[in-house]
């Protein structure tokens, strides 16, 4: 298309430039397909390393939280569309730029509502959602006192981060006060919000709305590394292992959280917890899910291509929701975490990428003499995602994976391997 208009009009270029904020390996997928569909693609982040940089027709050194910075490179570069995914920081900036340059967006309300945690729980109330007990603080004793009326254990975490960076799970008084400034320092704004922990059976839901119309396109399910002071997952597993009715009734709630906070279009990611009271909003986001579940997993399941639909809505060239088609597969994600201390061996990470059945991986950085950190948050963990006909299949690959890799990590103690689910 891009090439028939140039043609039309005696040669002049007329490709839609496009801005995609982020140029880390997450975002390689959008700009592949950028330039895959003959956009002009133009790459912005502060990090001049990030090998989005690359394939950028044209390069803008930015950091992306600061919004007029933005808005003024893509005034000077008459952009005609503005998007990201499977990132978080970008989102408000995306939006904010958007609206200043009366380009297609999900509004700067939106953007707010999405990423701030609170609102979330705010807007819930407001639309008539049932939502768990909750309470937004900036200080350690107003937290304490909530926590005391929960008679419960608690989640603490920042309203506007993300990776569960700063989340804390809280089952006494001294977790909360011994992490409360770990918390609040992971918060751009410096609050807190402190709610009622569920148990039950964690869901992550993908999604994509056009003109305030949702669909789901994948349900799975975290399944949690057990390993004390790891506050994320082993597993990321595709479709998720639950009843019917369970998941017509996830996809019901999300439904009703997309459409009700009023999201006009994008990629959604959602996590819901599943138990006998029933289906529970952790938090939702106006974007893909990361560890490339939007281009990995989302494609694995179904014929819809994220990358190609954010372009083209980003840029003004679609006029109706996609339609979506579901394949019947198992998929998803292996992670796992590397002690502290020095890897000395990485026996075996290039025999597991090339796997006939692996596919995209976070294992680029990991080399011998690399110095690994204190487990935190998932952002310490490393991943694979992998394909299977079924689930007992799917089981197996992941047991195969485990038993290739031969990573070895000096520590304090000796030689350790990776830790996975314990």
């Amino acid at each position: 298309c891009a090439q028939d208009c140039a043609e039309d009009n005696g040669g002049i270029d007329m490709q839609k430039r496009v801005m995609i904020l982020g140029a880390n390996n997450f975002m390689m997928p959008l700009i592949k397909k950028a330039k895959e569909e003959g956009y002009y693609t133009i790459v912005a982040s502060p990090v001049k390393e990030e090998p989005g940089f690359e394939l950028a027709d044209e390069k803008v050194y930015v950091d992306l939280r600061d919004k007029e910075a933005v808005l003024e490179q893509a005034k000077r570069l008459n952009i005609d569309g503005i998007t990201t995914d499977q990132a978080e920081t970008p989102v408000r900036t995306v939006a904010y730029v958007a609206a200043r340059l009366g380009l297609p967006g999900i509004g700067e309300d939106m953007a707010e509502l999405f990423t701030n945690k609170y609102l979330m729980r705010e807007k819930c109330r407001e639309i008539g959602i049932d939502t768990i007990k909750y309470m937004l603080v900036d200080n350690a004793d107003d937290a304490l006192d909530f926590y005391h009326t929960l008679g419960c254990d608690a989640i603490m975490k920042p309203i506007d981060s993300a990776g569960s960076r700063g989340v804390v799970k809280l089952t006494c008084d001294e977790d909360l006060i011994n992490e409360f400034e770990y918390t609040k320092a992971a918060s751009k704004s410096g609050k807190v919000i402190v709610e009622e922990y569920i148990d039950g059976k964690e869901l992550m839901i993908d999604g994509v709305t056009f003109n305030n119309h949702y669909q789901m396109l994948t349900c799975g399910e975290y399944k949690k590394c057990q390993v004390p002071g790891i506050f994320s997952e082993y597993l990321g597993k595709y479709p998720a292992e639950v009843s019917p009715e369970q998941f017509d009734q996830a996809n019901i709630l999300v439904k009703q959280i997309v459409e009700g906070f009023g999201l006009p279009w994008g990629r959604t990611h959602t996590e819901v917890k599943v138990n006998d009271r029933g289906i529970w909003l952790m938090e939702t986001a106006a974007r893909g899910g990361g560890r490339y579940i939007s281009s990995e997993t989302v494609p694995m399941m179904t014929d819809f291509n994220s990358a190609s639909f954010l372009l083209a809505a980003c840029t003004g060239q679609i006029d109706e929701p996609p339609v979506i088609h579901y394949k019947d597969v198992s998929c998803g994600y292996v992670s796992m975490f590397m002690p502290v201390g020095e890897v000395v061996s990485v026996e075996g990470i290039q025999e597991a990428i090339d796997l006939p059945y692996t596919y995209s991986n976070n294992f680029e950085d990991i080399h011998v003499g690399m110095k690994t950190n204190a487990f935190m948050d998932k952002i310490e963990g490393r991943f694979i995602h992998l394909i299977a006909k079924d689930d007992e299949e799917f089981y197996r690959r992941v047991e195969e994976i485990k038993s290739v890799i031969k990573l070895k990590v000096k520590t304090a103690n000796g030689i350790e391997g990776p830790v996975w689910e314990r």
